[in-house]
């Protein structure tokens, strides 16, 4: 289909060779022309004739609608709307330093942060982590509605030994329809009702008396022990500080890295006399 088309516009285009420059186009928008040369690696090796013919044509659709729209906005724009040079240096400007400090950011950064040092900084800084919503460790069960099953497992949810959760496990191994210890693992309560039907609300009681929390839902019984609770306005759990603390600390050491690149240049160019400010009373000839 790409040869066929390809073909049909180099015979028309045969006459043109002033016009396309030995180019073989394949649209046009006014004086504006899209040559298949411009295409270059648009269709990947290996693609079948109806997808690159797909991908040809998705490709010229979007090119068209975008040439007319800038001829929509050439005609309609002032001059000094069109005048877009100004903004386009600024672009370019920012573009070449944001690169520029990238690179230089990521050669100099240390990117190694320690337990010791997220350990430090959670200590000194309780304020930033404080919980907006609640946490709970807990432990999930769904099951069958079945009374001695829902009992037994009531029973060993409340476990206070090593044998009894061991117990529960085999129990929700045999019976449950899904089990999950989250009971050594901080979650936020909102994650946790996700387990559930329906939503837990922050004032249940069960959640300040680590209770279990059931709801039913068709022939099942689902199952929330919660093993501890953290409210609104405690410190969260190191655990759950834990990785926006490591974000934090390279967050910090790129900033300093980039405000110590940009005051070596800046006093390197006073330095070497790059920089000079003239007052504003100062007559220039």
């Amino acid at each position: 289909m790409i040869a066929a088309l390809i073909l049909s516009l180099t015979v028309i285009a045969c006459g043109d060779d002033d016009i396309h420059g030995g180019k073989t186009p394949i649209a046009r928008v006014f004086d504006t022309y899209l040559y298949y040369e411009d295409l270059g690696d648009l269709v990947p090796k290996g693609a079948s004739r109806t997808d690159s013919a797909n991908l040809v044509q998705q490709y010229v659709h979007v090119w068209a609608k975008q040439q007319l729209m800038i001829k929509k906005a050439e005609l309609n724009l002032s001059a000094e709307q069109m005048n877009v040079q100004k903004q386009l240096e600024e672009y370019r400007s920012n573009l070449l330093i944001y690169k520029f400090k990238d690179a230089f950011v990521k050669e100099n950064l240390d990117t190694v942060v320690t337990q010791e040092q997220i350990s430090e900084y959670y200590a000194q800084n309780p304020d930033n982590f404080i919980l907006n919503t609640p946490a709970v460790r807990c432990i999930f069960v769904q099951i069958l509605d079945t009374p001695e099953d829902v009992y037994n497992v009531q029973r060993l949810l409340n476990f206070y030994s090593e044998k009894d959760s061991l117990a529960l496990l085999e129990l929700c191994q045999e019976k449950a329809a899904k089990f999950e210890d989250l009971g050594n693992h901080w979650e936020t309560l909102v994650q946790a009702s996700k387990l559930m039907p329906t939503a837990i609300s922050e004032k249940d009681y069960a959640l300040k008396a680590h209770g279990i929390i059931r709801q039913n839902e068709g022939s099942y019984v689902y199952l929330l022990k919660i093993r501890d609770f953290m409210p609104v306005g405690d410190v969260m759990p190191f655990e759950m500080a834990e990785p926006s603390i490591s974000m934090i600390l390279l967050n910090k050491r790129k900033s300093a890295i980039i405000n110590k690149l940009e005051q070596s240049i800046f006093d390197n160019a006073l330095r070497n006399k790059n920089l000079e400010y003239y007052s504003a009373n100062t007559k220039q000839d």
